[in-house]
């Protein structure tokens, strides 16, 4: 049953801070996540290839899931984890010595397929983002990053047309470190100039987004259109539309 929790009014929001995936953006249940796979395993297979193996195709996917593995790993034990690591995480499983600059290559080519994701804006998001900023509200982005940087990522709030709108965008492929570490909160809302009473963070994890959230004093809000679980830490507020975030920031829906 869909609930939206009040959230407290006593300090005014000045800034709003955003998770991108499963927030902002989410891939459809369409089979598109698979064909993206099958292009970045196409491209780990021909790095393996080049350095004289040939593995078969459940050796290969073992190999990646190994990686997706060490991945969650490093992500709660707050190190990022990308492309670089994942396929120096593969071609270690095979245990190749990888030619120069095969690793660099290969991770580019992988995080450049990130850019052909079917990934679609959530429900309200584009017509709340320019309204917030047009009322004065300051906008950041705090996103966790995998096999996509932040750079790639930036291409699709361009499409779209929502880039301009964001005075502050901090990805943990940049920092090397992922929510909730403060420090992703704090770089993110030092430029937009406001406390973090002040603010607001709307995410959809909620022990990377609403905690880390919390725990530096800014207000909670989930987003569950697209990956709703409640489990704790519990938000100040829970959304399934971007709309609704306009009363909770004082503004007519």
């Amino acid at each position: 049953m869909r609930r939206k929790a009040a959230i407290e009014t006593t300090t005014h929001i000045r800034a709003i801070t955003f998770d991108f995936w499963n927030t902002l953006y989410a891939e459809p249940i369409d089979g598109s996540a698979e064909t993206s796979r099958a292009e970045r395993m196409a491209i780990i297979r021909d790095a393996v290839a080049v350095c004289g193996l040939a593995p078969t195709d459940e050796e290969l996917l073992a190999a990646w899931h190994s990686g997706f593995t060490a991945y969650l790993e490093a992500w709660h034990q707050g190190r990022h984890f990308g492309a670089l690591e994942q396929v120096g995480h593969v071609l270690d499983r095979f245990g190749v010595a990888p030619l120069d600059g095969i690793v660099e290559r290969t991770a580019r080519r992988i995080e450049e397929a990130g850019a052909h994701a079917n990934l679609q804006l959530q429900p309200g998001a584009a017509e709340v983002i320019p309204t917030l900023t047009r009322a004065g509200i300051k906008l950041g982005l705090i996103s966790d990053t995998g096999l996509t940087p932040g750079r790639i990522l930036l291409g699709f709030l361009r499409r779209d047309g929502l880039l301009p709108y964001f005075s502050s965008l901090t990805f943990s492929d940049e920092t090397g470190f992922p929510k909730p570490d403060p420090r992703m909160f704090h770089r993110t809302l030092a430029p937009l100039g406001v406390l973090p009473a002040e603010a607001a963070h709307v995410g959809d994890t909620p022990r990377t987004d609403i905690a880390g959230a919390k725990a530096v004093g800014m207000r909670a809000i989930r987003f569950a259109a697209a990956h709703d679980t409640a489990e704790p830490p519990e938000a100040d507020s829970v959304i399934y539309d971007h709309r609704d975030l306009l009363p909770l920031a004082g503004l007519q829906r």
